[in-house]
């Protein structure tokens, strides 16, 4: 295996890691959201500006979290775009270089996350805001 070869599966691999982190970081702060939304519907005392600040901290982690999703899936494309700079003849295995192309299926970073991803953080906008704004059971 060549250096740069071995760099950019490396660099993949870290990037992976730390998107990993992120996530588990994104799932603890909507967590923290939901339980924010749920408290700030449930209270009758929970006033106008109460809900509001509710809502606006719920959308900046949902926000933040669209971030983190985009940001994992530039490493993605990052490394199909090293790959194909590299040469794909010039990988050690040049026919599961060419299956990561494909499957990644671009080379340019997006910013933006998968279909599933932006599916995920539309069901928690959706959550968010009717914990807190909906109508609640007796």
């Amino acid at each position: 295996m060549e250096m740069s070869e071995q760099l950019i599966w490396e660099f993949f691999n870290q990037g992976r890691m730390v998107a990993s982190l992120s996530f588990i970081g994104s799932i603890i702060a909507i967590w923290l959201a939901l339980r924010t939304a749920n408290m700030s519907g449930e209270n009758p005392d929970t006033n106008l500006f109460g809900k509001i600040l509710s809502t606006v901290f719920g959308l900046i982690i949902v926000a933040g979290t669209w971030q983190s999703f985009g940001i994992a899936a530039n490493g993605w494309a990052i490394a199909a775009n090293n790959i194909t700079a590299l040469g794909v003849d010039n990988m050690s295995n040049p026919e599961f270089a060419q299956g990561f192309i494909d499957f990644v299926g671009t080379t340019e970073p997006s910013g933006m996350p998968s279909i599933m991803g932006m599916a995920f953080l539309l069901t928690i906008t959706i959550m968010i805001i009717g914990l807190i704004w909906g109508p609640r059971g007796k």
